[in-house]
């Protein structure tokens, strides 16, 4: 006989165990459904930390025939530098304050470096170029034969934090004590004795160092010594090419002038006139010249060759005739009254043959970037350092009182 549901016996208990089931199913589904998008969420946001810390830094910002400049590398460059600079920021406040007449040429300074941090990108473009032209030096160096030593580069670095070789190192050395009684003996006041900078010192302040950078601007002490590295073979390699060229005799002038300011017209058209008029040149000097450094010498500026002095200025006392007092000469210094006091043919200054070779070496520089197979990209901009700033430096400095 059958029930009064209609219901066979057992079929409620077998539904209930079915939604049961179903019930369990769909938890576990929804559970791995959550886990899966737990998974998927981690893994997007633990490839968002690895491309931005890995992946992007690593990528090419730019190519310099065989050699790639990554972005790593173009950032560790600029935050160095901008701590560098912030450092000299801070430096020229803590002058401004004692600068008296200098004071506009200091905040000018101030205004420069400030202009130069606010814009990281024209400042990451800079260190852009230094970067390639380091990869065009190191394959000159190459070509050319130029050996640098690790002694050469360990020097360098030592002389950057002021250490030179033969300095004692205080723990491995000792002081007599006939030494002392013999010092005490003669006089009751002893002159006081520098420190030793030592060895130890030197690589204290070394470690001391690379951590403060690492922290700061994130370079690693490769890219610190490769700094070094990059300024030897720089100096090795523009002595290599100055000496390629050769410095003859050239003509050269004895001048004497006499400097007034641009807003003087009138006092120097009057100091001119009485030039002209044969007064004593040393006496007018001595007594108008606003150049500091040679009005007392009657005006003085020695033998000048071409390429030392402004366009203006050389152009004239190369055109004039020997004995000739000039009409005004205008440059940004002042106006100048001119007097040729000689000329012959002489040697080259050292200063200017330093100079000629400096400009030879810029001059191959120049070339070699034309003829190399440079690409410099541009999707790195967004990624150009802002840090650190100046707030970050005032806190470091804070932290260390």
């Amino acid at each position: 006989m059958s029930s009064k549901t209609g219901r066979r016996p057992g079929e409620s208990s077998r539904r209930s165990i079915s939604g049961a089931s179903r019930d369990r199913v769909l938890r576990t589904w929804l559970l791995s459904a959550t886990a899966a998008v737990a998974v998927i969420l981690v893994g997007l946001l633990g490839y968002g930390i690895v491309e931005k810390y890995w992946i992007i830094p690593q990528k090419t910002v730019a190519t310099v025939g065989e050699h790639e400049i990554s972005l790593d590398l173009l950032q560790q460059h600029t935050r160095y530098r901008r701590s560098q600079m912030l450092n000299q920021y801070i430096s020229y406040l803590d002058i401004l304050q004692y600068s008296g007449d200098q004071r506009n040429q200091v905040q000018d300074l101030l205004d420069q470096i400030d202009q130069e941090l606010k814009n990281p990108v024209v400042l990451s473009k800079s260190i852009m170029d230094e970067l390639i032209n380091m990869y065009l030096i190191i394959n000159e160096s190459r070509v050319r034969n130029i050996v640098l030593t690790e002694d050469e580069i360990e020097d360098a670095i030592k002389m950057f934090f002021g250490y030179q070789a033969g300095g004692t190192d205080i723990s491995s050395s000792s002081v007599e004590t006939e030494d002392i009684i013999s010092a005490t003996q003669t006089s009751n006041t002893q002159s006081p004795t520098a420190t030793p900078y030592t060895i130890s010192a030197y690589q204290e302040n070394y470690n001391n160092y690379m951590d403060e950078i690492q922290v700061d601007t994130g370079m690693s002490e490769d890219t610190f010594r490769s700094l070094f590295a990059s300024k030897l073979r720089t100096e090795k390699l523009r002595g290599v090419i100055g000496q390629e060229q050769t410095y003859p005799e050239e003509e050269q002038v004895h001048v004497k002038h006499i400097l007034l300011s641009l807003d003087n017209l009138d006092e120097a058209a009057g100091v001119l006139t009485r030039a002209l008029d044969g007064e004593d040149f040393d006496e007018l000097a001595m007594q108008f010249s606003d150049d500091e450094s040679n009005a007392n010498m009657g005006g003085d500026l020695g033998w000048i060759a071409r390429g030392q002095m402004v366009n203006s200025f050389e152009q004239v006392i190369f055109d004039a005739e020997e004995g000739v007092v000039s009409e005004l000469v205008a440059t940004q210094f002042g106006l100048h009254i001119v007097k040729i006091v000689e000329r012959d043919v002489r040697p080259l200054p050292s200063g200017v043959i330093d100079q000629r070779r400096m400009l030879a070496f810029n001059e191959w520089l120049a070339g070699v970037r034309d003829n190399t197979s440079i690409d410099i990209l541009d999707w790195w901009e967004p990624y150009a350092p802002t840090n650190p700033t100046l707030q970050d430096m005032y806190d470091k400095i804070s932290e260390s009182k």
